[in-house]
């Protein structure tokens, strides 16, 4: 099989630019992903959301705990 696969029409993949073979590569256990992406300009989707509303107050009468048994 000679062709090479093409994406669908409109999508977009992007391929990681520097292996994990790669002698810059240092591997650090517990590094923050989304502060390392930052760093090239990712910022996330929800950036440009707005706030979700407030939550509204129960409208349940209170109810009492109930009490051990003994």
């Amino acid at each position: 099989m000679t062709d090479k696969w093409m994406p669908p029409e409109g999508t977009k993949i992007t391929m990681p630019s520097v292996r994990v073979t790669a002698g810059g590569f240092k591997y650090q256990r517990g590094a923050d992903v989304q502060a390392t992406w930052r760093k090239h300009g990712w910022t996330p989707p929800s950036a440009n959301m707005p706030p979700p509303p407030p939550e509204k107050p129960s409208e349940l009468p209170f109810i009492k705990p109930l009490r051990a048994v003994r």
